[in-house]
């Protein structure tokens, strides 16, 4: 008996299994499971198999879906498959399109997408990389994954988040004030260090430029015990309206600041500093930053001037560049040395 399972279908707020058999029904019965993010949540016994039988199901909570279909024909199981799994947010009624094979939703306020690889061996050490803006993004181009390669030859527990928030980037927030993907974000971070029985002071956050932000931010606001930093904006609407050049890249700059445009502007320039201003616990961070980059005078030296008023300790690599756009060059040698640094434990007493 030949049975052609086809992909799911989302339309109308239901999910569908659209599936033919090849041959004679006769004396044929189905069946089929529900998963929601890999548990069985639905059972549906086995009942006559007809021409029009369907699968159907209306997911009223958002997450990631997949079907199992059973076929026996006179008590023998001639059909056991799982189907493609699919990603349903069901707060605004569409599925959410993956882009690689291993790529993920995390449900929780708003969806987030990302990247898990698990250590090789044992790991105590959970990375997280934060991704900057690319160029194609101030063109209306789409967010995208930063240090998937420069981090491979690290043995640690690697997550990538993607800063995707209503098709664009949110500096890992969301928007005028709003924290709704930041929620999500912290509860994807807790979800996966909880699973790996990982302390908040093994995580090391890490980025540059908008992820470099992001990570400093992070660490900062949730304890993390170290963060590898690249050249990150500390004034980020100051940064965003001067490259807000694009009429796409303005109308997304917009977004970030909400309906209010003087509040989102003190909202997202104050963001770090005061998260700077509140902490009594600093993690141990590590910066690097051209010499020539308007990121060391502009948005670093008055981090640091609040930095060395309290005494506080961080490691600065000030290299010999002059262009922004050269951080990634210089950066990834820099993320990769001190990422297997920390991670390595060989030489821990």
């Amino acid at each position: 008996m030949k049975i052609m399972m086809e992909d799911l279908v989302y339309k109308n707020a239901q999910i569908s299994l659209p599936f033919t058999v090849k041959s004679s029904i006769k004396d044929c019965e189905f069946a089929y499971y529900i998963y929601q993010d890999k548990q069985i949540i639905e059972k549906h016994w086995y009942e006559k198999l007809e021409k029009n039988s369907k699968v159907r199901f209306t997911p009223i909570y958002s997450g990631s879906y997949q079907i199992r279909l059973f076929i026996r024909k006179k008590d023998e199981l001639v059909c056991n498959q799982l189907t493609n799994e699919i990603h349903i947010d069901r707060a605004a009624g569409k599925e959410i399109a993956t882009t690689f094979p291993n790529e993920k939703v995390y449900f929780n306020d708003v969806p987030v997408k990302y990247l898990f690889q698990p250590a090789k061996k044992p790991s105590k050490y959970l990375i997280l990389s934060f991704s900057g803006l690319y160029s194609t993004e101030f063109r209306g181009g789409a967010p995208v994954y930063n240090h998937i390669r420069t981090l491979e030859p690290v043995d640690a527990n690697k997550l990538f988040i993607l800063d995707s928030y209503q098709e664009q980037f949110c500096y890992y927030v969301g928007f005028g004030g709003a924290y709704d993907f930041e929620r999500s974000v912290v509860a994807l971070i807790t979800t996966i260090a909880n699973q790996l029985n990982i302390p908040a002071q093994n995580i090391i956050a890490t980025g540059s430029s908008k992820g470099g932000a992001a990570a400093l931010y992070y660490s900062l606001k949730y304890n993390y015990g170290k963060a590898i930093i690249g050249a990150p904006q500390i004034y980020i609407a100051n940064y965003l309206d001067q490259r807000a050049n694009s009429e796409s890249m303005r109308e997304r700059y917009n977004r970030i600041l909400g309906c209010d445009h003087d509040f989102g502007k003190a909202f997202w320039n104050g963001l770090i500093l005061n998260q700077v201003a509140k902490c009594t616990e600093f993690p141990e961070m590590h910066f690097h930053v051209g010499k020539g980059d308007f990121h060391y005078p502009k948005h670093l030296v008055p981090l640091f001037k609040q930095f060395d008023k309290r005494g506080i300790a961080y490691h600065l690599d000030l290299a010999n560049y002059v262009e922004h756009n050269e951080t990634g060059l210089y950066f990834t040698p820099f993320l990769l040395q001190k990422a297997t640094e920390m991670t390595n434990t060989r030489n821990e007493g």
